[in-house]
C-alpha cells in the first residue's frame, strides 16, 4: 500500500492548506495580469464574499496566506474565486464591481481579455462548485459581448471548492509491462447506467461493477475524460472531450455530493480496481478547452477561467488575436507556453499521485507544438513533449516504455491534430510513447467488410505491428473501434450512417454486408482474431465486447442516452459472438507469444499449398488479388498457424509437417463460429477453408 500525498500540500499553485503557519495558501500564476482580487465564499451560489483582498504580485504569481481562522468561518468548506485586471482593464480605486471604471477595451490587440466583473475559478481546482450551464443556459453573464462584460456575476459563476483533506491509501496492481495489457475503452457513466444497482452510473457503481470486467479478461480499463466539464453546454457533452479543469474530477458522476465527494469516489474506484488488478487509464485532452467559444464577433466570448486569467499566454492566438482551432473544437491550449506547459505536467502529477496508472492523450501532437504563432509547426523533437519523461521523471514519477514492467505509469497517443503543418505523426512519438493506430484499424476493418481494397502487404505490415511506421518497436495499440465512429456491431451492420441518430463522419468505412448475417458475425469474429494475434497492445471498447449497438450513429458524442449506454442483455445472436470474443481474448493472455517483443521475428509466411513466400514477392504481396495471407509464428514452447481469407471461393489449406510426436489441433474457424481453446485434433493433411474465414491451429 503507498500514501497519497496529501492533496493540500503538494499543488505548485492554486489553494493549500499550510499547516505550520495555519493560514491557506493561495497562488495564481499569469504572465499578463496586473493586479488580481481573490474572493472567498461561504456558499456557491448567491452569496457576497465574506473576504476578499488584492494578492501580492511575485514576478508571474500572485499570493496571499490568509489565517485559517479567517477562511473556515463556518463549516470546513470554502468557496473562491478571482478577480483579474490587465492592459484591456486597469485596476483603479474607483473602480467598482459591475462597472466599466478602468475599461479600455473587451480584447486588445496583445490578445488580453480580462475582465474583473467576470469570477475566474481557480486552473488548479481540485473541484469546480457547479457547470455553467446550470446557472445560464446561454451563457450570457459569462460572455464579453454587448452590455455583458459590465454585469458581475459572481453571484452565479462556478467557484473553486477547497477543503482540506486527509491522506488515503492506495493500493497498487501487479507489475506487467504495458505490452501484456488489453485495455477496453469506456464512458464511466455508461459501463453501468442500464445496471440493476445502486447508484449506477457513478464511480462507486463502477467500482462495485469491477469484477464483472475482470470475467472478461480485461486488465486495463481506459476512461474516457473524467476531468470536469459540462454536460449541457451546447448541443451536450456526453463523452467529455470540452475540459473545464484538469484536476478536478467530473463531480455529476459521483453518488457523493459532498465537497470533495467525488474525490474519494474516484480514489475508492482506484482502489478496487487495482484490488482486482485492473489498471486505470485516464484519456486527457490537454490541446483545447470548453472555453474558448467566441459568438460571431471575436470580442464576444466565454469567459471562465484561463481567458480572464491570462489569455494570450493559455491560449494560442492568430491573427487579430482569434483563438486558433487546431484541435478541431474551438481553441488550442498553447502548449508551448510556461504556464500551459506546467498546467500539463503538475495535472499529471496530480493524476498518478490518485493512484492513476496511464494516460490516453486526447490529440496528443499539440504536445509536439514548436510555433509561438498561430500558424501551427509540430515537432517531435520540440515543445513539451521533448521534456515530457525528463520533467515528469524530475518530479517523482516514473514513466514506463510499453515493454518496461516497472513500477511507473505508461502514456498513451492520439498521434495527430485537425490541421496544422505534420499534423500527422504517427510512429513519431518518443520510444515510451505507445500510439493509436489508426492504420491497423482501417486494415483490420478493410481485410473483412473491403477486402478488394486490401493486400497481403498491409495485413502482414499489421500482423508485424505496423513495422512500416514503428519499425519493429512494440508501441502500436491496435483496435477495430473506438468511440468515434461507429461501435463494432454497427460497423458490420450498417451500410451507412444512420442520420435518424444525429451520427456524422459520413465517409467512415462500413459494411458490405448490411443483408447478411452470417457475413456480419463471420467478419466480426475475423476483425477481433485479427486484432488479437497481430504484435502490438490490442485495445477493444468494453460495450463492443458485449455487441453494443448505437443503432447505426457514428458520432455519439452529445448523447446521454441508449444510444450509448451498454446494454448487457445480450439475445442468442449477440450472446454466441459475446462467448466467441471473450474466449479470442483468454486465447491472446494464455498464449504470451503474441505481446513478446520477439513475435515478429518468428514470423514465416506460407502460401495454402504450405510452399513459403518470398518476401520479394511482389506479384503476391502488394496484388489486391491474393487472397489469403498464411503464416506461422513460433517459439520454443509453441506453434501456431494461422490462415484469414479475404476470397469469395474455398481455400484448400495444406497443414504444415509438425514437429516430431505433434499435432495440429484447431483452436478457431470463424466461418464456423468454432472456438475451442483446447483444441480439437485436426486428423487430417489439408482443411477446407470458407469463403471470407480465418483459422487458428495450434501444435501439440
Amino acid at each position: 500500500m503507498t500514501k497519497y500525498l496529501n492533496t493540500n500540500s503538494y499543488m505548485k499553485y492554486g489553494a493549500s492548506y499550510n499547516k505550520p503557519l495555519k493560514s491557506v495558501d493561495f497562488k495564481l500564476v499569469s504572465q499578463s495580469a496586473k493586479n488580481v482580487i481573490i474572493e472567498l465564499f461561504n456558499n456557491p451560489l448567491g452569496d457576497i464574499p465574506f473576504f476578499e483582498a488584492e494578492m501580492e504580485k511575485e514576478g508571474d504569481t500572485f499570493r496571499i496566506s490568509v489565517p485559517i481562522k479567517k477562511v473556515f468561518k463556518k463549516g470546513d468548506v470554502i468557496y473562491y474565486g478571482y478577480r483579474v485586471f490587465g492592459e484591456n482593464f486597469i485596476k483603479t480605486r474607483e473602480y467598482k464591481k459591475g462597472s466599466d471604471i478602468g475599461f479600455i477595451s473587451r480584447l486588445d490587440s496583445d490578445g488580453n481579455r480580462f475582465n474583473p466583473n467576470k469570477i475566474a475559478y481557480d486552473p488548479y481546482s481540485i473541484e469546480l462548485s457547479h457547470t455553467h450551464s446550470s446557472v445560464s443556459e446561454d451563457m450570457k453573464q459569462f460572455r464579453s459581448g454587448g452590455e455583458n462584460y459590465i454585469s458581475d456575476n459572481s453571484k452565479i459563476a462556478p467557484k473553486t471548492v477547497f477543503k482540506i483533506i486527509k491522506e488515503q491509501k492506495i493500493r497498487k496492481p501487479k507489475i506487467r509491462a504495458l505490452k501484456d495489457e488489453i485495455i477496453a475503452e469506456v464512458h464511466l457513466k455508461d459501463l453501468t447506467r442500464l445496471c440493476k444497482m445502486k447508484n449506477r452510473g457513478t464511480y462507486y457503481a463502477a467500482s462495485k461493477f469491477v469484477k464483472e470486467i475482470k470475467k472478461t479478461g480485461v486488465t486495463m480499463v481506459e476512461f474516457l475524460p473524467l476531468c470536469e466539464f459540462d454536460s449541457h453546454i451546447e448541443k451536450g457533452n456526453h463523452w467529455g472531450y470540452m475540459p473545464l479543469n484538469y484536476f478536478a474530477i467530473k463531480k455529476s458522476f459521483s453518488s457523493d455530493k459532498k465537497p470533495y465527494g467525488a474525490l474519494y469516489e474516484f480514489r475508492k474506484l482506484i482502489n478496487e480496481f487495482h484490488k482486482n488488478d485492473i489498471k486505470v487509464c485516464l484519456d486527457v485532452v490537454y490541446n483545447h478547452t470548453a472555453e474558448g467559444k467566441t459568438y460571431g464577433d471575436n470580442e464576444d466570448a466565454n469567459l471562465f477561467s484561463y481567458a480572464l486569467i491570462d489569455n494570450k499566454n493559455y491560449y494560442k492566438l492568430a491573427q487579430n488575436a482569434h483563438y486558433t482551432n487546431h484541435s478541431g473544437c474551438g481553441n488550442d491550449l498553447n502548449t508551448i507556453n510556461k504556464i500551459s506547459g506546467e498546467l500539463i505536467l503538475n495535472s499529471l502529477s496530480f493524476w498518478i499521485n490518485q493512484g492513476v496508472d496511464a494516460f490516453r492523450f486526447d490529440l496528443a501532437v499539440c504536445l509536439m507544438d514548436s510555433s509561438s504563432s498561430g500558424y501551427a509547426m509540430y515537432d517531435k523533437d520540440k515543445g513539451i513533449l521533448s521534456l515530457l519523461k525528463k520533467r515528469l521523471e524530475d518530479m517523482g514519477h516514473t514513466v514506463n516504455s510499453p515493454t518496461e514492467a516497472k513500477d511507473g505509469i505508461n502514456l498513451i497517443a492520439e498521434p495527430w491534430m485537425c490541421s496544422g503543418a505534420y499534423n500527422y505523426q504517427l510512429g513519431n512519438f518518443p520510444y515510451y510513447f505507445a500510439e493509436w493506430n489508426d492504420i491497423a484499424r482501417d486494415v483490420i476493418r478493410a481485410q473483412s467488410i473491403r477486402p478488394n481494397n486490401v493486400n497481403p502487404y498491409a495485413i502482414r505490415n499489421i500482423i508485424e505491428g505496423t513495422n512500416t511506421k514503428f519499425k519493429g518497436d512494440l508501441r502500436s495499440i491496435n483496435y477495430v473501434s473506438c468511440h468515434d465512429g461507429f461501435s463494432l456491431f454497427d460497423l458490420n451492420t450498417y451500410n451507412r450512417p444512420n442520420p435518424s441518430t444525429k451520427g456524422g463522419f459520413i465517409g467512415e468505412m462500413c459494411s458490405n454486408y448490411s443483408d447478411n448475417i452470417m457475413e456480419q458475425d463471420n467478419a466480426i469474429r475475423k476483425e477481433i482474431l485479427l486484432l488479437m494475434v497481430s504484435y502490438g497492445i490490442p485495445m477493444i471498447q468494453f460495450g463492443d465486447i458485449f455487441l453494443h449497438s448505437k443503432e447505426g450513429n457514428n458520432n455519439s458524442y452529445n448523447l446521454d442516452n441508449k444510444i450509448n449506454r451498454i446494454n448487457y442483455k445480450l439475445d442468442k445472436r449477440k450472446q454466441k459472438l459475446n462467448e466467441y470474443i471473450l474466449k479470442l481474448i483468454k486465447f491472446r493472455k494464455e498464449n504470451k507469444i503474441f505481446s513478446q517483443t520477439y513475435y515478429k521475428d518468428t514470423l514465416e509466411y506460407y502460401f495454402p499449398n504450405s510452399k513459403r513466400i518470398d518476401d520479394n514477392d511482389e506479384s503476391y504481396w502488394k496484388n489486391n488479388s491474393s487472397n489469403i495471407i498464411c503464416f506461422k509464428v513460433a517459439d520454443i514452447k509453441n506453434s501456431f498457424y494461422i490462415a484469414i481469407s479475404k476470397d469469395k471461393n474455398p481455400i484448400n489449406l495444406t497443414l504444415l509437417k509438425n514437429s516430431k510426436n505433434k499435432n495440429w489441433f484447431l483452436i478457431a474457424d470463424t466461418k464456423k463460429d468454432f472456438i475451442d481453446l483446447k483444441g480439437k485434433k485436426a486428423d487430417y493433411k489439408e482443411y477446407l477453408l470458407e469463403p471470407y474465414g480465418a483459422v487458428i491451429f495450434k501444435e501439440k
